[in-house]
């Protein structure tokens, strides 16, 4: 658990932190058990919707940072990467997609999970924003509890390392994966995939040749409390694919309409 200090040092949304300040805050007693909880970094120009977030959150003794607009979260990001980022939809200063997308982009900020706030009268579509990099969206008015669930099921999602017993490394043609160090290799070069992404070919890879369904898919890279459409696992799929073949060579993911994905020739 987080000493009192620590939670202090990072409780104001407007605190500005030096990057020695924020490294000494991540540090913690190495004799412990267990990782510290994760950093969540709230991003909303709605003063008492964030209050209530970081209320939320800090009540479960997650470390919570705060800003109000764009520019702000911008700084923020240099200054620290979050585990979780609670992004409105609308957020001042910045076109929220774009951001998404350039955070995707960025091998620092890639492993980072996204859950976007939906606005009041929100016209993008939840599919948009997990196009663009989302990992969630949620409609407002939603319960502490399902906010609650969310980070919880994502963060301990993306630090289940599968279980392969002896085999933790993996091959298909040019493609390496191994578990251990959570490195994927193609060709002699390292491909850096988002969390969801490296589950779906962790799993993939397992059993090449084999088609999986999209129920199989969503099992094997999603925890059970969250719940995504066919539309989103494609979406991934297409993301692994786009990253996949950016290492050249041939497209090792096989489409079969209607009935899911599999890895081969």
């Amino acid at each position: 658990m987080w000493h009192d200090q620590r939670r202090a040092q990072i409780q104001s949304p407007d605190r500005e932190s030096t990057s020695a300040g924020i490294d000494a805050m991540l540090n913690y007693d190495p004799a412990q058990s267990s990782p510290p909880p994760p950093i969540v970094l709230i991003a909303t120009s709605d003063d008492s919707f964030r209050s209530f977030l970081e209320y939320t959150v800090r009540s479960k003794d997650l470390v919570v940072a705060g800003v109000s607009d764009g520019e702000a979260l911008v700084q923020r990001l240099h200054e620290l990467t979050p585990n979780v980022l609670l992004l409105e939809s609308r957020l001042p200063r910045v076109e929220t997609r774009t951001l998404c997308a350039s955070l995707r982009l960025d091998r620092r900020t890639r492993p980072m999970s996204i859950v976007v706030l939906a606005a009041d009268d929100e016209e993008a579509s939840e599919q948009e924003f997990v196009e663009s990099g989302a990992d969630r969206y949620l409609s407002r008015p939603f319960s502490p509890e399902l906010l609650m669930t969310t980070i919880d099921a994502i963060w301990h999602a993306s630090n289940r390392v599968p279980d392969l017993g002896p085999r933790d490394l993996l091959t298909f043609i040019d493609l390496e994966l191994d578990v251990t160090r959570y490195r994927v290799r193609r060709n002699g070069r390292t491909i850096h995939l988002a969390p969801t992404e490296f589950r779906l070919l962790h799993h993939l890879m397992k059993n090449p040749h084999k088609v999986h369904s999209r129920g199989e898919l969503q099992d094997a890279a999603w925890p059970r409390a969250v719940h995504v459409g066919l539309r989103t696992i494609d979406i991934h799929i297409g993301r692994l694919r786009a990253a996949l073949n950016q290492a050249g060579g041939q497209d090792l993911i096989r489409t079969v309409r209607s009935v899911g994905y599999a890895l081969s020739e």
